[in-house]
This record gives structure tokens, C-alpha cells and sequence, in this order.
């Protein structure tokens, strides 16, 4: 083998090892320096050692039947959940995340990422995880590219992991339907992220709307057509709910003034 060629094996080799030991290849590696692992049935809990794991996280295997049950689906894989000691370990191992997010999910659906802004924030860990694993059960039912496609329908994959969340790190159901009798709905479904915490709640309340008023088995049958064509999310719409998109959200409007 040429002298060049070796040189460039064993670059690459030890480049594949940095991946693995601390960057975007750390969640399938088998060696995680400074984590300690914790085994559930259904899932692996990596946080960093020598610190307590909170109980929320050994709640894991209950939050995905819960999941299950939730969204009538099935989730068919392990879940790798990881707590990245810094932001300098969860921006080396997910390098393509940007920004002080909370948590992350791959489309596959098997890796998790909680990151150390719930800790900063002083917020309920249990909340930010069935929030992820509500993207988890998706994406494990999907493909990695309808997965990718789901993103671009934060309304509907948002507004039903705030709900399986039970979250209340936003608005509360007071300040959202104050906010919500002056401030119109229709731009937090049209891209506008001004206000992610008033959209949030605006998400999770306009889909809980639409389960009380069209029915469980409705919201279902339009819940899988999505995950098969997550593009024609609002194109489809009216075959379930009755009327246009755009009408379905002025009529919840209607209903919070």
C-alpha cells in the first residue's frame, strides 16, 4: 500500500473515532466517555457521569406507552436517549442542530437528544421528553424522508407533541386565550415564529379543537394521511374536517373570542 494511501486510511480511521467518541456518530457508538448508561426495556439513558439522573428519565418506558396509546401507533424501535454533559458536547454530536433548542429527535426516530436549556430554564425534563417521544413514534412509523417533510408541517407535528407533553413551559391555557381574543391565529399558521411560545399553544389548542368538535376517529384517519403525504397535510384537510384550512382555523378563532 503506498505511504500516502495509509496516511489517508489512518486519517480516516481517526476521524471516524472522533465521530464516534464525541460527535455526530456518538449516539450508535458503543464506547460514550464520561456518560453513564441507564437500561430500560425500551430504551438507553446516556447522562453524564458522576451527576444524578432525574426521575423523569427512568420514567421512559411508561412515556412510550403512553405514546402508544396517545397516538395509536406503535413504537417499533429502541430509543436512544441522550443528556449532553454542555452545549459544547450536544453541538459536537449533533453538529446540524442549531440554536438553543430543548430537545431534538432524528427521523429515525431512535435518537434523542435533551438538551441542557431544559436544566437552564428549570423546567419539567418529563415534559420536554414526551414531547420528543411524540416525534419519535412518527418518525419510527415514517420514512426518514416524510420524517424530513413532517418539519416543514410544524403546526401539526409541534402542536401534537405539546399535547402528548402536557407542557406548560409556555403559555398557560389563561394567557393563550387572553392573547388569543386580540391576536389573530390565522400568521402562527402561516409562518410567522415571532412568537413561538403564543404559537405553541395556538398549535396544540387548535388540534384539541378539532378532536372535541370532528371526533378521535377522524383526527386518526387524518393523522395517518399526513404521515403518508405529510405535503398535502393541508391540501387534504377538508376530506376530514369539513372545510378549507385556512376556515378551520378562523372558525376556532371564532370560538376563543
Amino acid at each position: 500500500m503506498p505511504k500516502w494511501l495509509r496516511w489517508a486510511v489512518g486519517a480516516a480511521m481517526l476521524f471516524l473515532v472522533a465521530c464516534a467518541l464525541d460527535g455526530p456518530l456518538f449516539p450508535w457508538s458503543p464506547v460514550k466517555p464520561g456518560y453513564t448508561h441507564f437500561v430500560l426495556h425500551r430504551a438507553d439513558v446516556y447522562y453524564p457521569s458522576g451527576t444524578a439522573l432525574d426521575d423523569a428519565y427512568q420514567q421512559v418506558d411508561a412515556f412510550i406507552e403512553e405514546a402508544e396509546a396517545f397516538h395509536r401507533l406503535k413504537m417499533q424501535d429502541r430509543v436512544t436517549v441522550i443528556a449532553p454533559r454542555t452545549w459544547t458536547d450536544f453541538h459536537l454530536q449533533a453538529p446540524w442542530e442549531s440554536g438553543p433548542v430543548a430537545g431534538v429527535t432524528y427521523a429515525t426516530g431512535t435518537v434523542i437528544f435533551i438538551t441542557p436549556k431544559v436544566a437552564e430554564k428549570h423546567a419539567d425534563v418529563g415534559e420536554y421528553l414526551r414531547h420528543e417521544l411524540s416525534h419519535a413514534i412518527l418518525f419510527q412509523s415514517m420514512t426518514m424522508w416524510k420524517a424530513h417533510q413532517m418539519n416543514g408541517q410544524p403546526w401539526f407535528l409541534e402542536g401534537l407533541a405539546v399535547d402528548f407533553g402536557r407542557q406548560k413551559s409556555y403559555l398557560s391555557p389563561e394567557e393563550f386565550a387572553a392573547e388569543a381574543r386580540t391576536k389573530a391565529l390565522a400568521p402562527s399558521f402561516a409562518g410567522d415564529n415571532s412568537d413561538m411560545r403564543f404559537n405553541y399553544i395556538a398549535w396544540r389548542s387548535f388540534l384539541e379543537y378539532l378532536i372535541q368538535t370532528r371526533g378521535r376517529d377522524k383526527f386518526q384517519d387524518y393523522l395517518l394521511r399526513v404521515m403518508e403525504s405529510p405535503k398535502q397535510a393541508r391540501v387534504v384537510f377538508p376530506e376530514y374536517f369539513g372545510k378549507p384550512f385556512d376556515g378551520a382555523v378562523a372558525e376556532f378563532q371564532t370560538t376563543l373570542r
